[in-house]
């Protein structure tokens, strides 16, 4: 394969040892969140403690929100910074150890007393989580963009899916038992996997602990909110390639709509019994594993543009398939079990997800100048915000529309963001030296108050 052009001058030190220690920290930290997994379990849990679809919905753009929001946030605060850990480290101190409070809460609480309660209390929690690990994802992107060459991106997120996804096999497996076990009433049941999922939260922050971080490049002055806000017109007048990018963040988000909602139906429309959560986990992991293999070889041979398109079109299976497989099988295989059938919705849904995150985060890797990378970061993130409000978009279309109306509709959006997906360039790294020594100034378009780089910047060696 022909090496990139920034290649040839970028050092990436401790490159084997990072690569390692971050995707067991990756991996830790999905494999905690498929304890309570956002579109298999936590719906369910959710209407367990009375909640609505608004509610569930609520959730969805709750955890979206924290994740986009404060992204532009993390980057004032590390822009001017040659190392970044700090600013990964304590974010997510302070958003994981809640899940120990909330945990024995489900705990000491007798059966079928105080759900309002809980549900008010599981809400702030994931809101504190997100929105305060929203902080960190500037920084901790950064920093793999640092510590990981081009060439081996594609193969490191792929290998932190797989990796995630053999443990989540276990916690699929762990969620089916507790869930199942009529030993264990509710909400205790579900205060045992709050409890795994603080487990793996503290184990994902030991490795987190054990990253080598290289310096990087830097502007020469803090930079206030304010003023990357006021930046922004000009960056995306002298980037089209991230004003495109971002735009079609928003037009895929469409297709997101029903996505919070797929178990939730199966459970409350279809009959399934509330321990198939376990099994969805399954389906889920099993589609992410393995298509995991296959967007790492497209991004590592044929660039992030090509996982892009082919995560674009996978994201129209899961919707047709949650239509497709209650209307269908009766009519075609009366003998075949429904309660697995459905696990096909999960197991697309899985195929679409793994390639996303690596394909647009690749994409934005590529085309943004080293020193004000995290800038780019955290636009594309913030920018995007639309997003987040198609799950209580989704909710509230639910109190007037059926399950497959819903479903249809998203995949009528997702049709039209992959048209415009499509229609998108292959990166274009900037050259070296233009690239790497310019001045943010004009990087940044006319009218930029941002200060001028120093003339000498730190390497990555």
């Amino acid at each position: 394969m022909t090496p990139r052009p920034q290649e040839s001058r970028t050092q990436y030190p401790h490159t084997r040892w990072n690569f390692v220690i971050i995707v067991l920290e990756v991996s830790f930290f999905i494999t905690g969140l498929a304890f309570l997994d956002p579109v298999a379990v936590l719906p369910v849990l959710i209407q367990k403690l009375n909640g609505s679809e608004v509610m569930v919905g609520a959730m969805g753009t709750i955890q979206r929100a924290g994740w986009i929001i404060p992204q532009l946030i993390g980057a004032s605060f590390v822009l001017h910074r040659a190392r970044k850990k700090p600013f990964v480290v304590i974010p997510c101190l302070i958003s994981r150890i809640p899940f120990i409070g909330l945990a024995l809460a489900f705990w000491f609480t007798p059966p079928g007393s105080h759900l309002q309660a809980l549900l008010f209390l599981l809400i702030g929690v994931y809101a504190l989580f997100f929105f305060a690990d929203g902080l960190c994802g500037v920084p901790w992107h950064d920093i793999v963009a640092r510590t990981i060459p081009p060439n081996l991106r594609g193969r490191f997120f792929g290998a932190a899916n797989i990796v995630a996804g053999i443990f989540a096999v276990g916690a699929g497996a762990i969620v089916r038992s507790v869930l199942a076990d009529p030993s264990l009433p509710f909400p205790q049941n579900y205060a045992r996997l709050f409890i795994l999922l603080c487990v793996c939260m503290i184990l994902s922050m030991l490795f987190l602990m054990f990253i080598k971080e290289p310096p990087g490049k830097a502007l020469a002055e803090p930079q206030p909110f304010r003023r990357i806000v006021r930046s922004i017109p000009g960056t995306l007048r002298r980037y089209p390639l991230l004003r495109r990018v971002i735009i079609a963040q928003n037009l895929l988000g469409f297709g997101s709509l029903a996505i919070p909602f797929y178990a939730v139906y199966g459970h409350s429309r279809l009959g399934l019994p509330e321990s198939m959560g376990g099994v969805f986990i399954w389906a889920s992991v099993a589609g992410s594993t393995s298509a995991s293999v296959m967007w790492a070889y497209l991004n590592d041979h044929k660039g992030p543009l090509t996982v892009l398109r082919g995560t674009a079109a996978a994201a129209l299976l899961p919707p047709i398939a949650a239509i497709a497989i209650p209307l269908l099988l009766p009519r075609f295989a009366p003998s075949a079990d429904l309660d697995y059938a459905f696990c096909a919705v999960f197991f697309l849904n899985g195929v679409a997800m793994s390639g996303g995150w690596m394909g647009i985060t690749n994409y934005v890797f590529e085309i943004a100048p080293g020193d004000i990378r995290p800038l780019f970061l955290g636009l594309a993130a913030t920018l995007s915000a639309p997003v987040i409000l198609m799950p209580v978009i989704g909710g509230l279309l639910l109190s007037f529309i059926a399950y497959q109306t819903l479903f249809a509709i998203s995949l009528a959006g997702g049709v039209i963001g992959i048209f415009y997906i499509y229609t998108l360039e292959r990166p274009h790294p900037p050259a070296p030296d233009a690239a790497d020594d310019a001045a943010p100034d004009a990087a940044f378009g006319p009218g930029s108050t941002l200060p001028a780089s120093p003339t000498a910047r730190p390497t990555l060696d």
